[in-house]
């Protein structure tokens, strides 16, 4: 049986929680990290980073690890439609792919060079809640207490039930498949990730991102109730994804098989905090509805709570105040801009749907729209 006790308990040691520890050891708060992995442990994704989350890795002091590793960069986003049209944009600084394997535990290991307390192969069942105050959390081998625990557990977190959260239901949830070939071929370019807008991916597209070590990610992401409406597997809308695109699939092997996962996807419509309790990362539904990214939320969302808990270890008790500046920047940063970009995404199924984007005046509209980063909070 695991007992102790910290200033702080971050639940889950990926980009969000790792990120809050990591601010909380740099601010000298005794903070502790569980997770149920052991790491480095990989996780399904579609590997990629935006320039500005590389910013944020900067500033947490893992980029130089992940950089000794391999990665790809990406230089341009490229949005393909069916008739072969496209629409593209260079980013001022590159993103990256890098696997999550890498990625996570570069950041955690940061947050442990920072002075955090790691404790790996620790499952939290559930939060102990005492006067309406969250205090600690219990599983089967654990007992911790805190003053305030932050949970970055990812899908299905124990936050979810204090707070309320149902993102399974409306439009709060996001599917996806992805895997990894060898082979594909990148006839415009290595650096290009390339997203296809087709009809029968509708609310969410197909995607090809750069190769690592000779592997390219590969995948199809969806809006959950519009999936559920086509009535169609995940693995064969990939196989048919595959199969439209010979000119880049031709030949390619896949190295494993499919992993499919849920994304709990912004605005979220539950809160992020609750007395003693801040919820960071895809916990807090933090995912970008029309790209399905979620690092940079993950890590500003993570650096945000580390930032707040730390105030509120200072002051001895999370505040009503604290709560609403922690939910009000989440919500300046990435709920309100989330919520546009649920209205993009339906507005672009219709656009594929009615075949618009033959139209050139309305592809010339769309095309100034991307070039100008109206559709992305995550990259410069």
């Amino acid at each position: 049986m695991l007992r102790g006790e910290s200033d702080v308990l971050v639940i889950g040691a990926g980009p969000a929680g790792a990120a809050a520890a990591n601010v909380l050891a740099r601010a000298g708060v005794d903070v502790a990290l569980i997770d149920r992995a052991r790491f480095p442990r990989d996780k399904t994704c579609g590997d990629a980073v935006s320039n500005n989350g590389l910013r944020l890795l900067q500033e947490l002091g893992a980029l130089d690890a992940i950089k000794r590793e391999p990665y790809a960069e990406v230089r341009h986003g490229i949005a393909r439609f069916p008739d072969g049209s496209s629409i593209a944009r260079e980013y001022k600084d590159p993103g990256f792919i890098v696997a999550r394997l890498t990625l996570d535990d570069a950041i955690r290991r940061a947050a442990v060079a920072a002075g955090a307390r790691m404790m790996e192969g620790v499952s939290a069942r559930e939060l102990i809640v005492e006067n309406g105050r969250v205090g600690g959390v219990r599983g089967d081998a654990l007992d911790w207490r805190a003053k305030l625990v932050i949970a970055a557990d990812g899908y299905g977190s124990l936050a979810w039930s204090h707070v309320g959260a149902n993102p399974k239901q409306g439009r709060g949830l996001a599917v996806s498949t992805t895997g990894y070939y060898r082979n594909i071929r990148f006839p415009e370019g290595a650096t290009n990730a390339d997203h296809y807008f087709e009809a029968d991916l509708p609310c969410g597209y197909g995607w090809i991102f750069p190769e690592v070590s000779g592997v390219a990610n590969a995948g199809v992401y969806l809006r959950r109730d519009a999936y559920q409406k086509l009535g169609r597997s995940l693995s064969d809308l990939m196989a048919a994804f595959v199969a439209r695109h010979p000119e880049r699939f031709a030949g390619a092997e896949r190295v494993g098989g499919l992993r499919t996962w849920s994304l709990p996807i912004a605005p979220a419509r539950f809160p992020a905090s609750a007395p003693g309790l801040l919820i960071a990362g895809d916990a807090g539904g933090f995912i970008d509805p029309l790209s399905g990214e979620g690092i940079w939320q993950a890590l500003h969302t993570g650096k945000l709570a580390g930032a707040i808990a730390a105030e509120a270890i200072g002051h001895g008790d999370l505040t009503p105040e604290m709560r609403l500046r922690f939910e009000a920047e989440c919500d300046r940063a990435i709920r309100r801009p989330s919520r546009a970009k649920l209205a993009v995404q339906d507005a672009l199924q219709v656009f594929v749907a009615a075949k618009l984007y033959r139209i050139g005046p309305l592809r010339a509209a769309l095309r100034l729209a991307y070039a100008a980063r109206a559709f992305e909070m995550t990259k410069a």
